[in-house]
């Protein structure tokens, strides 16, 4: 299927940037970001107010994990992990918008 310039599929691309900057914080080490908030904020926009569907379930979890990341009394290895989750559920999300843009639109909806 071919990339079709929509603004709906260009402002879900902006999403998926951001995203992708928020991924490269929190794996860079930087948990005190508002990035990830910011990424969550916006997806939650993105998804009331067009046809893009996420599943909540995916979005509640990550949203949670992401602030969860920001306490700072977290011990070294379970900060990593909230950290992991952190970018599994973006990363999900991402594909998940990835193939809204550029599939069918099957995946985790």
């Amino acid at each position: 299927m071919a990339f079709q310039p929509t603004p709906l599929n260009v402002t879900t691309l902006l999403v998926v940037a951001l995203a992708v900057a928020a991924v490269f914080l929190v794996i860079r080490g930087r948990h005190d970001s508002n990035l990830p908030l910011l990424f969550y904020s916006a997806t939650v926009m993105l998804v009331t107010s067009s046809d893009r569907t996420i599943n909540g379930t995916l979005l509640i979890i990550g949203l949670a994990t992401a602030l969860t990341l920001r306490f700072e009394f977290m011990s070294k290895g379970f900060s990593k992990f909230m950290a992991f989750l952190t970018v599994a559920t973006m990363s999900l999300i991402n594909i998940a918008f990835l193939d809204q843009v550029f599939g069918y639109g099957t995946i985790f909806s």
